[in-house]
């Protein structure tokens, strides 16, 4: 079959892989119907040899699909089910999963990231015709009927990361009605991070960028307010000003996590405020906390990698009804042999570029 695979830096390329089969009981093979390239796609396509991610790595964790065939010991999904699956397998069963903390699941891991694959056998990654997932039964979503025909893939897509991860960062940070909400960044879960704020109620939902289309996407879709910090640096801090009478916003999700923004972060919140932190650029260098504000603020800082799982039911009903559409964060679709161009215009943050979606 044929998949993505990471080269080296800058590297990525449309190759024969091992054919996705069953390597125990618990698995399942699915054949993809649409997958996603993450914004975490591109650190491993920046520097995936400092990741742990070595030459002929299978990339993305992103995909929906059908099943085509399962293990012996598989109960909760069957051949012909369309599934849903969350960037992380999970066993469903050890401590954590227990607790909905699929992330830190005993036998767990991350697709197409091979410094964290525990399943054993090959390193499966999503932008492949085909995929094993370990722990099918502790793993897969079935997507409820009314979302199961081909042409919901894209609004259904974004549950199994982008989505769920915007979602988890603000329900840590626990926002009740009449709150500003301070979105710092506009990548994929940025901008779902102003589209999952909306449930809570907001007075205010502003959205800080680097980039104007991608700006006018997040208004799209739930953002208030659009702030370009790249070439307006002074305009933030007024606004906030006007928004919360001098106060600073009851919550900032950080979806960059750079030593910058999450200074910024503490610094804009008010006394008393939440940080939900789900940002990458942790990995590239340790954040710049202030502790002395954080201290004196009584700042909570909340977040880390998404258990996707725990919020995928919960949206379930909320895509159905229409409440919730995260498909625009879609700019692009490709097939297997544009993908290796559609990162290099994602990892150039080229106009009109935010994510991409890859159908097989």
């Amino acid at each position: 079959m044929r998949g993505v695979v990471f080269e080296g830096p800058h590297d990525v390329r449309v190759e024969t892989v091992p054919d996705a089969g069953l390597l125990g009981p618990e698995d399942a093979v699915v054949r993809v119907t649409l997958a996603g390239v993450c914004g975490s796609d591109l650190h491993i396509y920046h520097h995936g040899d400092g990741l742990g991610i070595g030459p002929g790595s299978r990339v993305g964790h992103e995909f929906v699909g059908i099943v085509e065939e399962v293990g012996e010991a598989v109960r909760a999904v069957a051949p012909g089910d369309r599934v849903l699956a969350p960037f992380w397998f999970s066993c469903g069963r050890c401590p954590f999963c227990r607790e909905e903390l699929f992330t830190s699941c005993l036998v767990g891991g991350c697709f197409g990231f091979q410094n964290i694959w525990t399943a054993g056998g090959p390193v499966e990654g999503a932008q492949s015709e085909r995929v094993r997932v370990p722990y099918a039964d502790g793993t897969l979503e079935r997507i409820p009927e009314a979302l199961a025909a081909p042409e919901h893939d894209a609004r259904v897509l974004p549950l199994g990361d982008v989505l769920s991860t915007a979602l988890h960062a603000l329900s840590g940070a626990r926002p009740v009605p009449g709150d500003v909400i301070l979105v710092q960044g506009d990548g994929a879960v940025g901008l779902l991070a102003c589209h999952a704020a909306t449930l809570f109620g907001p007075s205010a939902v502003v959205l800080a960028g680097h980039h104007a289309d991608r700006l006018a996407l997040g208004r799209r879709l739930g953002a208030t307010h659009a702030v370009d910090t790249r070439d307006r640096p002074d305009a933030l801090a007024p606004l906030l000003a006007d928004l919360t009478d001098g106060l600073g916003p009851q919550v900032v999700v950080c979806a960059v996590a750079s030593p910058a923004s999450m200074r910024a972060a503490y610094e804009a919140v008010r006394p008393g405020g939440r940080i939900g932190w789900v940002g990458m650029e942790v990995f590239s260098g340790p954040p710049d906390i202030p502790w002395d504000v954080a201290f004196l603020k009584n700042v909570t800082l909340t977040g880390g990698v998404c258990p996707s799982r725990r919020y995928i039911h919960r949206l379930w009903p909320l895509l159905e009804r229409g409440v919730i559409d995260p498909s625009p964060v879609f700019t692009h679709t490709v097939g297997l042999d544009d993908v290796p161009a559609a990162y290099a215009a994602m990892a150039a943050r080229e106009p009109g570029w935010v994510k991409v979606a890859v159908r097989p």
